[in-house]
Parts: structure tokens; C-alpha cells; sequence
């Protein structure tokens, strides 16, 4: 017994190491492709947070009857709440995927990086901006919580497309450059990142609503 728990907990450890040395030689090969994905993200949110303030009152009012939903419990069909979540999230990632196998589809892929910073930097300033510290606890129970890890997803994702992308340049200027194996690993890679977008659509659906009510009337 005691054999076999030590094997267990042998192989529980390999895992983990495994999974550290995966992680740190993404960033060592990749830090250069990781920079670049979060200054793309990063000036999509600036963009974003410039235009919220430049928001006149008409539409900041439209803006705050489509947030209020999500603060509030009006009876929602949950279901419906999380197909829309994920489809939202998983759509932007497959497109990501498609971008990545072609020579020229870095561009797309950075391109959805803008859109998605501009739309998290314009709410988010919105919110801090325009309501105070109501806003900063709408911000902080109904937007960041999916965010943080979408963030992650589409950090990574890029970081994957970017570097198949390249790998497909690289392989029209050499023939003899291996593709099949890079490629199980992209298709693996995207499908678990599809799983975990959709997951945070379970988490938008059936998590957030109750969080911002909570938080929301401590700030009240």
C-alpha cells in the first residue's frame, strides 16, 4: 500500500513538473509573441477607456440600461444567459484558431486582441467613470471574474496562432519543416481553451448575477 501511494504521489509530481516546464518554455521561446499579444490587448483597453469618457449622455444612458440586467436578477432564463456567454467567448477563440493556419492571418488574430481589449477597457471605464464606487462594485462582480480568465484564453490563444502562423511561413521557405505534429498540438491546445471559454460562461451565467447583487448593495 504504501508502494503504491508513493507511486501515486511520484506521478502527482512529475505531472506538476511537467506542467511548470511546459509554461516556462512557452514564455522562454514565446515572450517576445506574450509581449506582444498584452501590448495589443493593452491599447485595445485604452482605446476603449478614451472613448467611454468621451460618452455623451444619451448613449451612456442606453449603455446603463443593457449593464443593469446583469447587476439585477430579473429572472433571466439562466440557460439562455450561457449560450449567449459562450458563444460570445468560444467565436472570437475559433476564429483565432482559423487565422493561426493561414500564413496571413496574424493580422485577424491581432486584430480580435484590439476588439476584445477596446470592449473590456470601454465597460470598465465606463463603470469607474461614470457611477463611482457603485460602478467599481458592478466592475468588480459582474466583469472581472469572467475576464481574468478570458483573459488568459485569449492571451494564450493568440500566443498559439501567432506561433503557427509563423511555423507555416516558416515551412513555405523549407519544405522539409514538420507541420502534422504542431498541428495536433495547436487543434489540442485551442480545444481546451474552447472548454475553459465555455466554462466561463457557466460562470457568467449562474455565478456572476448573485456576486453583483451582493456586492452592489454594499455599495449602495
Amino acid at each position: 500500500m504504501r508502494q503504491r501511494y508513493g507511486l501515486v504521489l511520484r506521478s502527482m509530481l512529475t505531472v506538476g513538473e511537467l506542467r511548470r516546464g511546459f509554461w516556462l518554455s512557452s514564455l522562454r521561446r514565446c515572450w517576445l509573441l506574450y509581449f506582444l499579444t498584452l501590448l495589443i490587448f493593452s491599447a485595445g483597453c485604452g482605446w476603449g477607456a478614451r472613448d467611454a469618457r468621451q460618452l455623451d449622455a444619451r448613449d451612456a444612458l442606453r449603455l446603463e440600461e443593457f449593464i443593469s440586467p446583469v447587476v439585477m436578477d430579473d429572472g433571466r432564463d439562466r440557460r439562455s444567459v450561457f449560450h449567449r456567454a459562450a458563444l460570445r467567448n468560444t467565436l472570437p477563440l475559433g476564429a483565432m484558431y482559423l487565422a493561426g493556419l493561414t500564413v496571413i492571418g496574424m493580422p485577424v488574430v491581432a486584430g480580435i486582441l484590439l476588439l476584445r481589449g477596446y470592449a473590456l477597457g470601454f465597460t470598465g471605464s465606463f463603470l469607474l467613470y461614470r457611477k463611482g464606487l457603485y460602478g467599481l462594485g458592478v466592475l468588480l462582480a459582474a466583469i472581472l471574474p469572467q475576464h481574468i480568465v478570458l483573459l488568459v484564453v485569449f492571451v494564450v490563444g493568440a500566443v498559439a496562432a501567432f506561433s503557427f502562423s509563423l511555423l507555416l511561413l516558416q515551412r513555405w521557405f523549407n519544405s522539409e519543416v514538420a507541420v502534422l505534429p504542431w498541428f495536433l498540438r495547436y487543434t489540442g491546445l485551442m480545444a481546451v481553451l474552447a472548454a475553459a471559454a465555455v466554462g466561463v460562461g457557466l460562470v457568467e451565467a449562474y455565478v456572476v448575477p448573485g456576486m453583483a447583487r451582493m456586492i452592489v448593495s454594499l455599495v449602495k
